[in-house]
C-alpha cells in the first residue's frame, strides 16, 4: 500500500544550468528547471510508477522521470517538440559512432563551405541550391517576412541545405536523428532573427523568436560561421548524451518505459488506459501567451514535421493563426483536464505550472480542474530567478517574481479554503505565519505567501486595487529590522500557531538580538524572554526541556551555558493558507 502523500508547500531553488541534458542542448520557448521537476516527481511517486506530461514541450518531465526510474508518457501536439524530447531522452547511445559521423560530415562539408565563402550573397542568390530546403512554407502572419526561406541569407540557405543533406544520408537511424537534433539547435542561431553576437552570453541566445515570441528580422542580420555553430551544438549534444547514458542507461525502452506520443491532450484515452497514470506534472499554454505551433514553423519546415490542420485545431491556445477565441481556449483546456482525470489513478496527484499575469486564468484553471473532477489542494510560489522586472516592482501584489505550481488530487470535488471575512485579516495571518516559519521574513517572502492565499480566496484583484503596496500595512503590524519583518513583542497573534513553532521563532529572534549586542545569553535568560515577549504568558507553560531542544536546534554553545545563534542554513518556505 502506498503511503499517504501531502502536497509540497516549499519552494525549490531552481538549477537550470545544472543538467547538460537540458541546458544548452536545444533552445525551447519554455523549459522548466530540471531539479524542480525532479523534486515533484520524487515526492509524489515511487520507482516504477508512470508519469504523464500531456503538454510535453521540450521533455523535461519525461526525461527526469526516466532518470528517477519512473515510466514516462510524453504527449504533445507538435511533432517537432516530440522529436526534440525523444532525442533528449534516448539512451544508451553509441558515442563513438556519433563522433565518427560528425568527422565524416566535417570532411564533406568544409570544402563546400570554403567555396561558399568565396562568393558574395548577391552572387549566391543567382546560384541554384542543389540540395533540398523548405520552399513556400508560410510563416505566421505577424512575422516580418512571408516564408521560411526568407529568414535566411543565400549563403545560409546553401550551407544549411547541404548540411541537412549530409545528415539525411546517414544510415544509422539513431545517429541520423541525433545529428538532426544538433542541426535543429543550429537553426536557432543561423537565421536573420538573430540579433547580435558581440558581448552576449552564449546562454542568452539572441533570437527574437525566443525573446519576443515573433519572427522579427534583425535590421543588420549577422552571419555566424555555420560549421562552427553546428560543431558547438554537436559537442553540447555529445555531453548531454554522456549524461543520459550514465543516468538513464538501459532503463530507456521505447514503447514501455518511454512513450513519446505526437498527439492531442484532448484525446488521451485514445492511447492511454483509464486509471493507469500515477502522477501528472505539466505546464500548459496560457491563452495567447506563446503560440507554440506558430513559433515552431521554421524548425518544423526544415525537419519535415509541419503541423497538420488537425494539430492546429487541437492546440490549446487563444489566438494564433486560427484566431481561436478565449471560449475556444477554455473548451480545449477543459477537455484536456477531463482526459487527464480519466487516465489518472484515484488518489493520485496533478501538478500544474502556472505562469501568467492575468489572475482570471488562475481562477479559470482552478474552476476547470474542479469541473473535471480534481480536488484543489494548494498553490506554491516557485522562483525562477533573482531579477525583478519593472512591472513586478510597480505592481508587487499583481505580478509574481516567479511562477506558481498548483497541486490537485483525484477524485474529490473542488474544495476551496474559507477566507477570513476581511482581506486585512488574511494579510495578517499570512504574514505572521511566514515571519514565524522563516524567523523573520522579507517583503518578497510575504508576497509569496500572500498572493496564492488571495488568489484562492478570489480577493487578489480587489485587494491589489485598494492596497497596491502592503508595506505601510506591514509597518503597522510588525517590526522591520535588517531587511526583515518581525513580530512585535507583546502583540497578540491572529493566526493559530503550534507552540513549538512559536518557541522556535522567539528563541531564534532573541539570539539574533543578543548577537547584535555581542551578548551570549544563558538558558535562563532565553526562558525569561519567552515569558515576556508574548502577552499573557502564553509561552510560559512550555517546559524547559522543550526550550533546550529548540536551543540545540537553532543555537550553538561552546561551554554548555551560554548560547549564540547557529549557522544553520534556513530552508525556503512558501506558506499555504
Amino acid at each position: 500500500m502506498k503511503r499517504v502523500r501531502e502536497p509540497l508547500r516549499s519552494a525549490i531553488q531552481p538549477d537550470k544550468q545544472g543538467a547538460k541534458r537540458h541546458y544548452g542542448s536545444h533552445p525551447y520557448f519554455t523549459k522548466r528547471a530540471w531539479n524542480v521537476v525532479q523534486t515533484y516527481i520524487e515526492h509524489f511517486t515511487s520507482p516504477g510508477d508512470t508519469i504523464l506530461d500531456p503538454f510535453g514541450g521540450s521533455g523535461v518531465t519525461a526525461v527526469e522521470s526516466l532518470v528517477l526510474r519512473r515510466k514516462a508518457i510524453y504527449v504533445d501536439v507538435s511533432e517537432w517538440a516530440c522529436f526534440l524530447a525523444r532525442q533528449t531522452a534516448i539512451a544508451p547511445v553509441d558515442l563513438s559512432s556519433l563522433q565518427d559521423a560528425f568527422r565524416y560530415m566535417e570532411g564533406k562539408f568544409r570544402p563546400f563551405m570554403e567555396d561558399l565563402e568565396s562568393s558574395s550573397n548577391d552572387q549566391l542568390k543567382e546560384r541554384p541550391i542543389a540540395d533540398w530546403f523548405p520552399k513556400d512554407v508560410s510563416l505566421p502572419s505577424n512575422a516580418d517576412v512571408r516564408t521560411v526561406e526568407e529568414l535566411f541569407t543565400p549563403r545560409m540557405l546553401h550551407a544549411l541545405a547541404r548540411l541537412r543533406s549530409l545528415i539525411m544520408d546517414t544510415q544509422d537511424e539513431v545517429t541520423r536523428d541525433l545529428m538532426l537534433l544538433a542541426f535543429s539547435s543550429t537553426l536557432a542561431r543561423i537565421n536573420k532573427t538573430f540579433l547580435s553576437a558581440a558581448n552576449r552570453a552564449e546562454s542568452r541566445g539572441g533570437s527574437a523568436i525566443f525573446s519576443i515570441y515573433r519572427y522579427k528580422v534583425a535590421k543588420k542580420p549577422i552571419e555566424l560561421p555555420i560549421w562552427d555553430q553546428f560543431s558547438k551544438r554537436f559537442h553540447r549534444l555529445l555531453e548531454a548524451k554522456k549524461e543520459t547514458n550514465h543516468l538513464i542507461d538501459d532503463f530507456y525502452e521505447e514503447g514501455d518505459t518511454a512513450r513519446f506520443q505526437h498527439g492531442s491532450c484532448t484525446q488521451l484515452l485514445d492511447f492511454i488506459e483509464p486509471d493507469s497514470v500515477d502522477y501528472i506534472y505539466t505546464d500548459p499554454p496560457y491563452g495567447g501567451h506563446i503560440a507554440y505551433l506558430d513559433l515552431s514553423t521554421m524548425w518544423a519546415a526544415w525537419l519535415g514535421m509541419e503541423p497538420s490542420k488537425e494539430d492546429r485545431s487541437e492546440e490549446v491556445i487563444e489566438g494564433g493563426e486560427l484566431r481561436k477565441s478565449r471560449d475556444d481556449y477554455h473548451r480545449l483546456l477543459h477537455s484536456s483536464l477531463s482526459q487527464m482525470c480519466e487516465v489518472l489513478k484515484s488518489g493520485a496527484w496533478l501538478s500544474i505550472v502556472f505562469a501568467h499575469r492575468d489572475t482570471a486564468y488562475w481562477n479559470m484553471l482552478v474552476d476547470s480542474c474542479g469541473a473535471a473532477g480534481f480536488q484543489y489542494k494548494n498553490t506554491v510560489v516557485q522562483p525562477v530567478g533573482v531579477v525583478w522586472s519593472m512591472h513586478k516592482k510597480k505592481n508587487p501584489l499583481r505580478v509574481l517574481s516567479g511562477e506558481l505550481v498548483l497541486n490537485f488530487q483525484k477524485p474529490r470535488p473542488l474544495a476551496r479554503s474559507r477566507a477570513p471575512q476581511k482581506p486585512i485579516d488574511l494579510v495578517r495571518i499570512c504574514s505572521e505565519k511566514t515571519i514565524i516559519e522563516l524567523a523573520g521574513a522579507t517583503t518578497e517572502d510575504v508576497h509569496h505567501a500572500l498572493i496564492p492565499a488571495l488568489l484562492e480566496a478570489k480577493l487578489l484583484d480587489e485587494f491589489s486595487k485598494s492596497c497596491g503596496d502592503i508595506t505601510p500595512l506591514l509597518k503597522r503590524l510588525f517590526d522591520f529590522e535588517d531587511g526583515r519583518w518581525h513580530l512585535k513583542d507583546g502583540q497578540p497573534l491572529s493566526a493559530s500557531i503550534p507552540e513549538k513553532d512559536l518557541a522556535r521563532y522567539y528563541v531564534t529572534r532573541f539570539l539574533q538580538m543578543c548577537e547584535q549586542d555581542g551578548h551570549e545569553p544563558t538558558e535562563t535568560e532565553v526562558y525569561e524572554y519567552l515569558h515576556s515577549a508574548h502577552p499573557d504568558g502564553r509561552l510560559c507553560p512550555i517546559e524547559k526541556r522543550t526550550i533546550q531542544t529548540v536551543l540545540q536546534r537553532v543555537g550553538h554553545s561552546e561551554d554548555g551555558q551560554h548560547w549564540r545563534l547557529g549557522r544553520h542554513k534556513q530552508r525556503q518556505f512558501v506558506l499555504s493558507v
